[in-house]
């Protein structure tokens, strides 16, 4: 008996993980190529202010393909989700701190989840006249990320940051969270209106 209801789970469990896999095929990393823009998406910010160690690995994915001269402009995003600190602004710290020049980092400071991280920077990509983007995140992140920008039709690719270390174990809970994510959009049927 639980042998056969572990077993029921196992399968309802792989279907809903493999679900956007089928729906939306494979990522599409970036592989050297240049953009007009690198959009970094934000992730919660911890009471002290400073960068979690997730944001971080996403601000020094960001940094190295800007370094790589994929693109020479990196757009923050993300605002304040849990508490008073704006993402975007403790990502272009962090940038400035490492030697970005403030000239090329673009702060969007009004999304407070994926969806709107995508869209306000395709709004941003619209006004300074980008074509393409470099979208950074974490691996569970940007399969959500990836759903959300090829339905905004915004030309990307992606790049994934690492998880850190001591996080990895705690990093497949995120999974349940953003396939849950990617489940509701798909039942939801949010459309995106230019």
């Amino acid at each position: 008996m639980i042998l056969g209801l572990l077993f029921i789970v196992a399968i309802i469990i792989t279907f809903i993980l493999l679900i956007p896999r089928i729906l939306y095929g494979k990522l599409m990393f970036n592989k050297g190529k240049k953009r007009d823009c690198i959009i970094i998406l934000g992730y919660r910010v911890p009471d002290n202010g400073k960068p979690s160690p997730i944001l971080l690995e996403r601000i020094n994915k960001g940094m190295e393909l800007y370094r790589l001269n994929i693109s020479p402009k990196i757009i923050c995003s993300g605002g304040s989700v849990r508490n008073e600190h704006i993402e975007a602004e403790i990502m272009y710290k962090e940038l400035v701190k490492n030697g970005i020049p403030e000239e090329n980092i673009i702060c969007e400071k009004d999304s407070k989840g994926t969806w709107d991280n995508l869209k306000n920077s395709k709004n941003i990509m619209k006004n300074y006249g980008y074509k393409s983007a470099v979208i950074v995140s974490n691996s569970q992140h940007l399969r959500r990320a990836s759903i959300y920008a090829a339905r905004m039709k915004i030309e990307y690719t992606v790049e994934k940051a690492k998880i850190p270390k001591k996080l990895i174990l705690v990093s497949w809970l995120g999974y349940i969270y953003i396939y849950y994510g990617i489940i509701k959009y798909l039942l939801s049927k949010r459309k995106y209106i230019e």
